[in-house]
């Protein structure tokens, strides 16, 4: 039993002939479901988490990233299938599940291929994509490995996922994250940036200050970071061009 989602952006009179069009194909599919939109007067985990407990099994984000990432914290830890079907303007989670935008995501969905894919998760919120913080002075605690304190402030970032770029260099499926940090480095004539990547399933970070994280885009304020891998928590359909 299926649920379409709909991003609150779609209410738009530009994607009305594009949403009859899906709606047409999800039909001849077999799989077309119960409609659901988003609004900013009713809470979105309330409505997604009344459809499950109707007996939905598939929820389905259709919009973008935005989309895809409120119906994942209305799911919490439930094993319900999840599916993103692009229509408008997209993010980089599209081209890294492999589904194409619009009404050709209909027999992607229906071929359904799922995989289970890792979650990290900051400070008790979970994210599939990535963490970025701005700059400041910190420490890392690497578990009992190391503690770490840069010598020049530095950009940090967590990825569960490569961005498309750099697709292979993490993988949503190895149960871990990859610590990302970027330092300047400047010289006479040009400046340089210093990359390390170390994988992690367990980590903490520290400021001194409170500081900006952005998880999957959603902003985040705090001093203190703990992150965590959690293995095959979400079960996700994926496209065959997928990126991992």
């Amino acid at each position: 039993m299926y649920c379409y989602v709909y991003d609150e952006a779609l209410q738009d009179r530009r994607f009305e002939r594009e949403l009859a069009q899906i709606e047409t194909r999800l039909t001849d599919l077999g799989i077309a479901g119960k409609i659901a939109r988003l609004a900013l007067f009713r809470d979105p985990n309330e409505l997604i988490r009344d459809e499950i407990r109707s007996g939905v099994t598939t929820v389905v984000a259709v919009g973008n990233d935005t989309t895809l990432r409120r119906v994942l914290d209305a799911i919490g830890d439930r094993k319900t299938v999840v599916a993103l079907l692009p229509i408008g303007p997209q993010g980089a989670m599209t081209e890294l599940l492999g589904m194409p935008v619009g009404v050709a995501a209909c027999d992607v969905l229906s071929a359904r291929i799922i995989e289970e894919l890792d979650l990290g998760e900051v400070n008790g919120k979970r994210f599939l994509q990535s963490v970025h913080i701005d700059h400041g002075d910190f420490v890392v605690h690497h578990g009992k490995a190391y503690t770490m304190t840069p010598q020049r402030k530095a950009t940090v970032e967590v990825r569960n996922f490569a961005s498309p770029d750099d697709a292979g260099m993490q993988s949503p499926v190895d149960g871990r994250l990859s610590f990302i940090i970027r330092l300047p480095r400047f010289s006479l004539f040009n400046k340089k940036v210093d990359i390390g990547i170390v994988p992690f399933s367990e980590m903490e970070i520290m400021y001194e200050t409170n500081v900006t994280a952005l998880v999957d885009g959603e902003r985040l304020d705090g001093k203190q970071f703990v992150f965590r891998v959690i293995p095959r928590a979400l079960r996700l359909v994926t496209g065959k061009s997928r990126k991992f």
